[in-house]
């Protein structure tokens, strides 16, 4: 009995089954959406989604923070780092600088703060639904 070689065994073998579709470097996967077209919103609740623990270990970091922490800016700027980082998103220094400035401008005349003029000075891609969600947690003006 002769031994076939290698190479002749292996062109001989069927391909496995794929997907119906086969993925290929120009196309996409079927999860994947250009950043342009997914709104604020939706992209933050995929980014949380399956952190579930780390959301609730914040909510508890949020409950031992002391009013005074909340009055002083750096502590807030610490406070959002660490947020982010036990989330898991890599959010860059100037986007929590920004964050921070507009946490300034928000805090400065009381919690009674304007949410469109914030936006149009911070917020440049933020959308109208976020928007929207923002003010349900902003107390109205008188």
């Amino acid at each position: 009995m002769r031994k076939k070689s290698v190479a002749n065994r292996a062109n001989k073998r069927k391909p496995k089954a794929t997907s119906a579709t086969p993925q290929t470097a120009d196309t996409p996967l079927p999860s994947a959406q250009p950043a342009s077209t997914s709104k604020p919103l939706d992209t933050l609740k995929q980014n949380l989604s399956g952190k579930r623990k780390a959301v609730f270990q914040i909510l508890d970091d949020v409950k031992k923070v002391k009013p005074e922490q909340w009055k002083d800016p750096n502590e807030v700027e610490q406070l959002a780092k660490n947020f982010a980082n036990k989330l898991g998103l890599p959010v860059p220094e100037q986007r929590i600088k920004q964050f921070v400035n507009a946490y300034k401008d928000a805090t400065k005349n009381g919690p009674t703060a304007n949410v469109d003029e914030l936006v149009k000075k911070y917020g440049h891609n933020v959308d109208d639904e976020t928007v929207k969600e923002i003010k349900k947690f902003v107390p109205k003006t008188k």
